[in-house]
Order: C-alpha cells, then structure tokens, then sequence
C-alpha cells in the first residue's frame, strides 16, 4: 500500500465535548431559580448583574454561550432569571476560566487518544474506518485496509466511543477517492 497525503477538510467541533465540563459546573454554581428557555441573542447576566455573553444557539438541553473570549455549551438547567435576563451562576470571568480549562483537558485526552493501533470511526461514532499506523507530531496514518491515509492531528475528536472524523464513511471514501487513493473497506 502507499502511503497518500491527502487535504482533505473535517469539521470537527471540539468544543461540545468539552462544553459538558464547563456544564455541569455552571449548573452546580447557579443559585437563581429556573427560567422559561430564552432567545437566541439574549444576553447573560451574573447574579450581580455584569453580563456574562450572548446566547448564540439553542438545542435543549443544551445552549451556546458566546463571552467574546470562549464560546461554550452549557446546560440550559444553569439559567435562572433576574429583572435584567437570563442570569448564569458565575461571572464572565469564571466561565472563561472554566471554558479554558475544559479546552485544555479536551486537548490533553485527544493528544493522549491519538495512538498506534487506535481506531477512528466516521461522523456517526460506530463505522471504523481504520486504524492508526503511525503518528507523528502534528499528524497521522490511517490505514484503512486497502489505503494509509495521512490525516492531520486536528482531523479528530475525541468522543465516548473513540476517536472519529467530522465525515461520514461515504464522504471520508468519496474524498479519498478524489484524491486518488483506494476507497477504504468498509
């Protein structure tokens, strides 16, 4: 087999995984009941009234907080409500911290997850695709059985079941067939 290096673009979002950190410490710190669920674009408030950010998504149970530093997704459990909005149990500050801190941790556990013999699945956490056959510093080699593919260390994400790439099986075998490597078995 020869080894192809190929470009091929992955949107993995890191950040969900690493949101549910800072989720449940938002939820165990907020102290103001429970709010109806707010809008996209609302501000955020501390329990002392500074804002915290802006409500950019929400997919229950879950919402997207943006600070202007650190985006993070956050339990919408964590909200209560005050004359001003939405209010978190911490201040901008704190979630800052904490959206840095669970970043740090989630690259730390994927670093460590990039492996020989680790498998990488397709977008949907159960297709693997192959496996590791090599690992550099800023790279690796997924050998797929029919074709080693050099993907770069930022292709992945660490999920519950392993590493997996942001494509599906057909669009990592339709990329890798563009690029003119065998399409992989599956």
């Amino acid at each position: 087999m020869k080894l192809r290096n190929l470009t091929i673009s992955l949107l993995v979002a890191t950040a969900p995984f690493a949101g549910s950190v800072i989720a449940q410490e938002a939820g165990a710190a907020a102290s103001a009941p429970a709010a109806a669920t707010p809008a996209v674009g609302a501000t955020v408030y501390d329990t002392a009234g500074a804002e915290v950010g802006t409500i950019k998504a929400i997919a229950a149970p879950n919402f997207v907080i943006d600070t202007g530093n650190n985006t993070a997704t956050l339990a919408l459990s964590a909200l209560g409500t005050s004359p001003k909005g939405p209010v978190l149990g911490l201040t901008k500050v704190e979630l800052d911290a904490a959206a840095e801190k669970a970043a740090a941790a989630a690259k730390e556990a994927l670093a460590a997850a990039i492996v020989v013999d680790a498998p990488i699945h397709a977008s949907d956490g159960t297709t693997v695709l192959g496996k590791i056959s090599e690992v550099s510093e800023t790279d690796f080699v997924l050998d797929t059985g029919t074709a080693k593919v050099k993907l770069p260390r930022t292709s992945v994400a660490k999920a519950e079941t392993g590493l997996l790439i942001g494509m599906s099986a057909e669009q990592f075998a339709d990329a890798t067939k563009s690029a003119g490597a065998p399409t992989p078995s599956k």
